[in-house]
């Protein structure tokens, strides 16, 4: 069964007169014990499906242990070619005061895999289909946050259906004049060498896993690894989407406000561009976080985000 806005609305007692799954109570603490990122305070954590696009969308769902509140979710939308995962430090955080949900995009993580490369705006088509099966639209609005690809589906959700989205925060945007985009897609949206290359696993797993001392605990450097390759043969269409995608115009058209933390990444410029172009856009510049913030610093960009969607629209 699909998650409906009763399953993720309803309190537990509820939920367990209703006979639906109770999520369990989590301690997000990290694993290592080092690294503090998470508060103390328990929060709910589950995983769920919906109907959307081309069959079922993946959701990893959280909220604070006593019930979500009356605060707008928050909907986090990850980057190619990886899945809702990405976010589970960055969701716990988040999820101490509010309902969290962070899909998989169709084709990532265990979302199911369209048999043909989708434009972004059937991307976001998808996606507003899945948000509307929970429950959500006018009236009843989410929030929305993108890294990456997440942000051209952000995007186009937004324009499809405005009344469905309240506040966008966009770190990490995608974008590339017009000239730039052939070279990029060229370099990023090819098909991967599965059965050409027998070092590409190799290779993959010595940069994201055997060598790689970037703060994450080994188990999440090997479950990001791992679902890097869920979407096998199909992992590039996303970023086909991303360099064939015209977003000037989509840019200008955005009604929602919009929040640009500017992390110290590759996409760090783009973002700077691409804020240029959105009429309510708030730039916030975070030189000291790197993309891996999201795994080792969730707080600092939850104490950016917290009061900014807090705030007054």
């Amino acid at each position: 069964m699909g998650v409906t806005r009763r399953h993720i609305l309803a309190g537990s007692a509820a939920a367990a007169a209703l006979g639906v799954f109770s999520p369990p109570v989590v301690k997000p603490v990290r694993a290592d014990g080092h690294v503090k990122t998470f508060s103390d305070s328990a929060v709910r954590a589950w995983r769920d499906y919906v109907a959307g696009g081309w069959g079922q969308v993946h959701l990893w769902l959280a909220e604070p242990a006593p019930g979500p509140g009356d605060k707008t979710p928050l909907v986090c939308l990850h980057q190619s070619p990886t899945s809702g995962a990405y976010y589970k430090e960055f969701q716990a955080v988040m999820a101490e005061d509010r309902l969290v949900i962070s899909p998989d995009t169709p084709g990532y993580g265990g979302s199911t895999a369209p048999d043909f490369i989708p434009s972004m705006a059937e991307y976001g088509a998808a996606m507003v289909e899945a948000m509307t099966n929970l429950g959500y639209g006018p009236g009843n609005p989410i929030d929305i946050l993108g890294f990456h690809t997440g942000n051209f589906i952000a995007i186009e959700m937004a324009l499809q259906s405005p009344g469905l989205i309240r506040k966008m925060v966009m770190p990490g945007i995608p974008y590339f004049a017009p000239e730039e985009r052939p070279a990029r897609r060229d370099m990023y949206a090819n098909p991967r060498p599965y059965f050409t290359d027998p070092a590409y696993f190799r290779d993959l797993y010595a940069r994201n896993v055997f060598n790689n001392d970037n703060g994450m605990t080994k188990d999440r450097q090997l479950e990001m690894f791992t679902e890097r390759l869920r979407a096998g043969v199909k992992s590039h269409f996303g970023f086909v989407s991303v360099f064939e995608y015209e977003p000037e115009d989509k840019f200008a058209a955005l009604t929602q406000p919009v929040l640009l933390p500017i992390l110290n990444e590759t996409l760090a410029q783009p973002t700077r561009t691409a804020g240029q172009m959105i009429p309510n856009a708030t730039v916030v510049e975070m030189p000291e976080q790197t993309a891996m913030a999201w795994f080792t610093e969730p707080g600092a960009i939850a104490a950016v985000a917290r009061p900014w969607l807090d705030g007054a629209a």
